[in-house]
């Protein structure tokens, strides 16, 4: 940053002296293409340096990552992974979210235009394949506004208002204790609610009640993009959640942590408690004993599966809330465990 703004107070010094030799030569028939010309190469060439010295900056600061990522990794082996390097989303990691599997695709409007939460939270999305892509090395969820876009719900076509893409490993992967890590992009505006998230292996709607817990990685909220969530939800015997939420980590305005851009969330998960990290730092802790204090048994205790998906909340109003269509982009998910 500082040799950036070296280099521009050269540029201003450099330029106004070609003005003044400038304004000298013109009253020797210097044209002033010419001068435009100079002050041309001269900014061209002090641009050049200022991006030589900012790669520099980058290179150094890519090295030191490099570094404390081989220091911290030295504890954990890579057992599970993709990368989104191909085409195509691979089956034999990933199902699409449809057809009950493991929830409800998404809420819809019924004939009387009201919309019919069989999804829950009264969410305006709807979760379709083709909202899901691979590509540019990246698993691309597009979240899009739609106008007469229908589908088939129980053998009838149904009006949706919004539709959105979901991923999960329910009985492709399941993974007890380890770092569950996401490298990730999010979108923004109010109502995008993305998340990265784990329920208990084979848990499905068809079970026919909640699942007895929830590992949330992290979840974020568009019109708060200054907040990262992470929390565990935990079936009570009435069939409600308890959650222990602790503490968000927040962003500040200054901050070059931008949710919009590429951050990584992840959680270590052992057999004592869950910590939520964002960008390899711990922000939040989550210990088993919280449970005993609450007469609850532990649920994260056996294999969970993973889940990845942008849904759209009922807080979502006026158009101007979200710029449509707006996309979560997901560089890779990989899971570790201790060595």
């Amino acid at each position: 940053m500082k040799k950036k703004i070296f280099y521009k107070v050269v540029l201003f010094i450099l330029m106004g002296n070609i003005m003044f030799a400038a304004g000298t030569e013109t009253n020797q028939n210097t044209s002033l293409e010419q001068v435009k010309s100079s002050i041309t190469k001269a900014k061209e060439k002090i641009e050049d340096n200022i991006d030589k010295a900012e790669n520099t900056i980058k290179a150094k600061k890519g090295k030191i990552d490099k570094f404390i990522s081989k220091l911290k990794g030295k504890s954990w082996k890579l057992v599970w992974d993709d990368e989104f390097n191909g085409d195509n989303l691979d089956s034999t990691k990933w199902a699409y979210w449809e057809n009950g599997n493991p929830w409800n695709a998404g809420n819809y409007v019924d004939e009387n235009g009201k919309l019919v939460n069989q999804y829950g939270f009264d969410a305006k999305h709807y979760y379709l394949r083709d909202n899901v892509k691979v590509e540019n090395g990246n698993m691309v969820i597009t979240l899009k506004k739609e106008n007469a876009k229908k589908v088939n719900v129980n053998g009838t076509e149904r009006k949706i208002l919004y539709s959105s893409g979901a991923i999960h490993t329910r009985n492709l992967y399941n993974v007890k204790y380890g770092k569950i890590e996401m490298r990730a992009a999010m979108p923004k505006g109010i109502g995008t609610w993305p998340a990265f998230w784990l329920w208990p292996e084979g848990y499905s709607q068809s079970d026919g009640k909640p699942a007895i817990g929830e590992i949330d990685i992290v979840e974020t909220d568009g019109g708060e993009m200054n907040r990262v969530t992470g929390t565990v939800h935990v079936l009570r015997s009435d069939n409600t959640y308890e959650s222990f939420e602790g503490s968000d980590y927040k962003i500040s305005k200054w901050s070059k942590e931008k949710l919009t851009h590429f951050n990584t969330y992840a959680v270590e998960w052992d057999d004592k408690e869950i910590k939520w990290l964002f960008n390899n730092k711990v922000y939040k802790r989550f210990t088993y004993k919280e449970l005993e204090k609450k007469g609850l048994e532990n649920p994260f205790n056996q294999p969970y599966f993973i889940m990845i998906n942008v849904a759209l909340s009922k807080k979502t109003g006026e158009d101007g809330d979200v710029d449509f269509p707006t996309e979560m982009k997901v560089d890779y998910v990989r899971v570790y465990q201790k060595k």
